[in-house]
Parts: structure tokens; sequence; C-alpha cells
């Protein structure tokens, strides 16, 4: 009976000792492919560092900076919703809030680079969830707004609706953070983009108004709107006038303290 018992220990011990050499292996594995993952990646081999790296999880998948290279990799190959993908890994290792926050933003600004912005929008808002105070998310969707308000350009067309959006986020940025110098700069230029639309609609309309003059009831509607228009664009103008001392007090403050240090 003690040479059978023996004889168990033993074999129980050779078990033991296969597992751990089959982790050892696996652990080889993973690292070995890292590092050609990384190799890759230093010289910009995208494609090869995302096949390294999709080895060296599969040995492995417990490893965090991995997912954060292959995420990368992705991304510098044209591909953010396979970056999208690896990145969200991520969200395993962070375990505060404000961490998780911040992977949604990194994924977010994936899609800022690669587009669509729908997706990059998607996923600040994810970010809000965590935390409906955070300006970075807030700021830049309001700024997927002005870009598809045609703010950003001197010659795309104006979209009211994106407009007002754009200028409610810039609004809730400046709630929490009344001093965001960028946040003044950035609704500035909604609204420049605002009272140059109000005052093309009121001329158009002008126009149109002069165009029927013989219809007293088309020039009546036409100027009707032509004064709407015009009370619109003075009543951004005004608000423009505010946004744009708040920014020059601002950046004077600013300048002040610059000066002042040694």
């Amino acid at each position: 009976m003690k040479h059978i018992g023996r004889v168990g220990l033993v074999l129980g011990v050779l078990a033991l000792g296969g597992v751990t050499g089959c982790k050892n292996e696996q652990e080889e594995q993973a690292n070995s492919h890292r590092i050609a993952g990384t190799n890759f990646l230093a010289d910009k081999k995208y494609a090869e560092a995302i096949k390294e790296y999709e080895l060296s999880l599969q040995a492995n998948p417990n490893q965090e900076k991995v997912w954060e290279k292959k995420a990368f990799a992705h991304l510098q190959a044209g591909d953010p919703a396979a970056a999208a993908t690896s990145a969200l890994k991520l969200l395993e290792y962070r375990k505060e809030p404000a961490q998780k926050a911040e992977v949604y933003r990194n994924i977010a600004g994936f899609y800022m680079q690669g587009g669509p912005v729908e997706k990059a929008e998607e996923y600040f808002n994810e970010a809000l969830k965590i935390d409906p105070k955070d300006e970075a998310s807030l700021g830049w969707i309001a700024e997927i707004y002005s870009q598809k308000g045609g703010a950003r350009s001197m010659t795309a067309p104006v979209v009211p609706e994106s407009l007002d959006k754009a200028l409610s986020y810039y609004d809730k940025v400046l709630a929490i953070n009344p001093n965001s110098a960028n946040t003044y700069l950035n609704k500035r230029i909604v609204m420049l983009k605002y009272i140059q639309y109000e005052n093309d609609q009121k001329d158009a309309a002008l126009s149109e108004a002069t165009e029927n003059a013989k219809d007293a009831a088309i020039v009546a509607e036409a100027k009707a709107r032509a004064d709407q228009h015009q009370a619109r664009a003075e009543e951004f103008k005004k608000q423009f006038d505010e946004v744009n001392k708040k920014f020059g007090e601002l950046a004077k403050a600013a300048k002040g303290q610059a000066a002042a240090k040694p």
C-alpha cells in the first residue's frame, strides 16, 4: 500500500510538472510574439505587428499593454473599428470611472481621425454616461456639430440644426468651466457662421420681395422673413460681442500670468 501511495505521488508531481511546462511554453510564445510585434511596430510595419500581437494574445490574453499596442497598430493601419475592438479590452484593466471614461474618449478619438464622426460621438457619449461633466467629451461633440453645421469652412453650407447643437454643447462646457478660453473661441466661430447665415437669408428674402414687387402678398411675407432674420442676426451679434469680450478678458489674464512667471 505504501508503494502504491508513492507511485501516486510521483504521478501527481509529473502531472504538475506537465502543467507548469505548458504554462512556461505559452508564456515564452507570448513574449516572443510580443517582442516581434513591437519590433514591427517600430519599423511601421503595422500589418505584421498586428499578426504578432494576435499570436501573443492567443498565448496569453491577459496582456494590457499588448492590447493597447495592438489598438495603436490598427489605428496606424487605417482601421479605427479594429482599433476600437482592441481598445475596449482595456476596460477590463481600468477600475476607476475616470479611467474607463478615458478609454471611451480615446476610442472616440480614433474615429475623429479616421471617421465616421457619428461613431466618435457615440463613444464620447459613452464617456459622458460615466462622467456627465467630462469637459473634453462635451467639447468634442460640440466640435462635431460645429463641423456638420459648416462653421469650420468659409464655403460649406450652413446647417442651422447642427449649429444649434454645437452652441448647446459649448454652453454645457462653459457651465462647468466658465473660464475655458478655447470654448469661447470655438463658440465665437459658430456664432460668426450663424450671423453670416442670418444675413444671407435676410438678403435672399429682400431679393425675393424685389423680384415680386407686383405681388403684395409675396412682398409682405418676404419682408416679414427678412425682419426675422435681421432680428436673429442682431441677437447673435449681441451674444457674439459678449463672448468676444469674455475671450479677450481670459486671453489678457493668461498673458499677464505668463509675463509674471520668472
